[in-house]
């Protein structure tokens, strides 16, 4: 028999596996060299199991140990933060197999491998991340119940390696039913990867500068930036301008925040569920609202996107100054959030403070110096803005090609695009537009976020793709406030008539780099309806069990009629018990099939007769024990009696077994001995 200290063979079969398991969830963020360790780890421990290698010594371990904290510094710089202190973890796991002496040691083993097979919820939530996590806890829970199993695998039996994860499966079938029941009730408190992202952790998507060539990057990402669910009818594609962030500062290439500097009319936010700033009233809103909720992928950035005049309808979310949305901490996991917003709207006509007039003016000294003089004399020549802003949009339309790979631009970028390529996408358009604005003397400023997007067939949603970032003008006109101006509309203006996948299905440079997508292949029809329903897969998944807690409302009132302690209390009772039935189900079947089993079955009967026979088994007497007790009562029967026990105990207990008749036809004989019947 295995000694209980030790680990079984099994089980550390299993142990391995998970650290295969564990490697295969964090691929997608863990250094080359940690590869190398577990290969390191797996194969010594193999070899101290075989007895072939020794425990590594101390130092040994000292010395893996410090490698690793090298390798984390190395591969990122630092120590603290979320993936380095995964890399850590993991690192720590690995080398805890090299130090199992004792059943206790792989037990810590196997604890480290849920904590971290579930630490991969911090990076994504996905559907299939869920799939592939509760796969790995199965695998986990099955190196855990190997561990108290003493099935040893032998030659020609090598399903012995499979019944731990049997009953691995068996286990989490049984806790579904209560995980869901407990799920639909309970009142969520915030998950553990709720907590935000460190502040150093890259931004995925949109970022908050903006220098040529960012945008044509973000072309070639097929990543869904969010989903959006309006209430009533989709609005046309062209009123798609999808408002993000606002840049007014230029250093002659990049644009970024100003911030809230230069505004003296109340707090820079507007936080929903507080009382309107006195800033508010610079919005004319007019026309009907439109009301939608946005389902946000993972950004590790704090603002949102929404159409024009957005007020938020979501805790946690507010409007600034410049008129956009803002979240309190950046977006870490998959959110959902409600927006109003008016189409028809027109913003600081009144007028702006002279320190953002003059920040809406600025231009870096020493770049684009033809720009300057055009725009200088185009201004003269105008009689009035609005002429000026056309005669610009025509340039644009007359020679301009907009193209997924532009040159690239050295010094001054604006002179360059405009007199030279002439070739170029979203971001050449609104930063060279608002820089030949400024340079006329008419206030302008870069507006970034996404523009239109693809209407789902069949699920009546938006869907938005990294893709379908855009960049816009946006100036200001006496009497008139804000004005919207999209210079890209003038040289293609397909690109917002249509969606952006749509208008470069065809082109061969769209998506050129990314042959496993599944966008790249959207005019196969099979491909594509593929492709749209894992997507409303993922937008059921993000809508009913990552953002559950804004419709936990509605589908318990709905579900209960009404919501009170009461209520619930007996709900969560009565699905509690319906769900653990299946649980006691399979418990009394297991009962009943243990003394349904043969070989008991035959000893159980042998106990009983003798006990008729005023020989009656004796509690906790074992059954050589007993059959030698039998044997002095009853000499005559002793060779038949010990015959009989000795084929029970190899049978049960023994490595060679024997066919279960030779025990049937023992009984028989001591029944014919003693007139008993079977």
């Amino acid at each position: 028999m295995q000694p209980s200290w030790q680990t079984p063979r099994t089980a550390l079969w299993w142990m391995l596996v998970s650290v295969c398991v564990v490697l295969a969830l964090h691929h997608g963020h863990l250094p080359p060299w940690l590869l190398v360790l577990a290969l390191v780890s797996v194969g010594w421990q193999v070899q101290i199991y075989r007895g072939a290698w020794r425990l590594p010594r101390t130092l040994i371990k000292a010395l893996l140990g410090l490698s690793c904290m090298g390798g984390v510094i190395l591969s990122y710089g630092r120590l603290t933060g979320l993936e380095p202190m995964v890399v850590l973890l993991i690192s720590g796991f690995l080398l805890k197999l090299l130090e199992i002496h004792h059943r206790r040691d792989a037990l810590v083993v196997v604890y480290l491998a849920y904590f971290i097979v579930a630490i991969q919820c911090l990076f994504d939530q996905g559907m299939l991340t869920a799939l592939n996590v509760i796969a790995g806890m199965c695998v986990v829970t099955a190196a855990l119940v190997a561990l108290f199993q003493y099935h040893e695998p032998s030659r020609g039996k090598p399903g012995v390696y499979w019944r731990p994860l049997r009953s691995s499966l068996l286990i989490t079938l049984q806790a579904i039913p209560l995980m869901v029941v407990l799920f639909v009730v309970m009142p969520r408190i915030g998950a553990l990867w709720a907590v935000p992202k460190p502040a150093d952790s890259g931004t995925i998507g949109m970022s908050d500068s903006m220098s040529p060539g960012d945008f044509t990057d973000l072309g070639a990402d097929t990543k869904v930036a969010f989903r959006v669910e309006f209430e009533g009818e989709i609005p046309p594609q062209p009123a798609l301008y999808w408002r993000g962030l606002v840049f007014s500062q230029f250093d002659g290439r990049t644009w970024s925040q100003t911030g809230p500097w230069g505004y003296r009319d109340g707090a820079t936010m507007q936080w929903y569920g507080e009382p309107a700033e006195p800033w508010d009233e610079q919005i004319s809103r007019r026309g009907e609202p439109l009301d939608y909720r946005v389902t946000m992928e993972a950004s590790n950035s704090p603002w949102l996107f929404a159409l024009s005049t957005p007020l938020p309808q979501s805790r946690g979310a507010a409007l600034t100054r410049d008129f956009r949305l803002f979240y309190k901490h950046p977006i870490g996991s998959e959110m959902q959030y409600r927006v109003r917003s008016w189409l028809d709207y027109q913003l600081e006509a009144g007028g702006l403070t002279r320190w953002r007039q003059k920040m809406e003016l600025a231009l870096p000294d020493g770049f684009n110096p033809r720009t300057r003089q055009v725009a200088e004399q185009w201004f003269r020549e105008a009689p009035d803005t609005d002429a000026f802003i056309k005669r610009v949009l025509q340039l644009y339309n007359d020679s301009f090609v907009y193209t997924l790979k532009p040159p690239a631009l050295g010094k001054h970028t604006v002179d360059e695009f405009l007199w030279q390529s002439q070739r170029g996408f979203c971001e050449h358009f609104a930063s060279s537009f608002v820089f030949f604005m400024r340079a006329a003397g008419v206030p302008a400023r870069v507006v970034v976020g996404y523009q239109g997007g693809e209407r789902h067939p069949s699920e009546n949603y938006l869907l938005v793709h990294q893709y379908d970032a855009h960049a816009w003008a946006e100036v200001w006109l006496p009497d008139r406030g804000w004005v919207r101006v999209d210079p890209t509309a003038a040289v293609a203006p397909e690109r917002i008539e249509m969606s952006f996948a749509d208008l470069f299905a065809e082109n061969e440079d769209f998506l050129s780099e990314s042959l496993l997508a599944l966008e790249r292949y959207r005019h196969i029809d099979w491909v594509n309806r593929l492709r749209l329903r894992l997507d409303s897969l993922e937008y059921t998944w993000a809508k009913w069990v990552l953002g559950y807690e804004n419709v936990q409302g509605d589908f318990l009132l709905r579900l209960l009629g009404r919501i009170d302690p009461l209520r619930i209390g007996l709900f969560l009772l009565l699905a509690g018990l319906i769900a653990l039935t299946p649980v006691a189900v399979m418990m009394l079947r297991g009962r009943e099939k243990s003394h349904r089993d043969e070989l008991d079955k035959l000893f159980i009967s042998f106990c009983r007769r003798m006990a008729s026979a005023g020989l009656p088994r004796q509690p906790g007497e074992g059954p050589r024990d007993f059959a030698g007790r039998v044997a002095l009562e009853k000499p005559e029967l002793a060779d038949q009696i010990k015959s009989f026990v000795t084929a029970y105990e190899q049978q049960r207990y023994g490595p060679i077994k024997v066919d279960i008749s030779s025990l049937r036809n023992g009984l028989r004989r001591l029944q014919k001995r003693l007139g008993w019947r079977i």
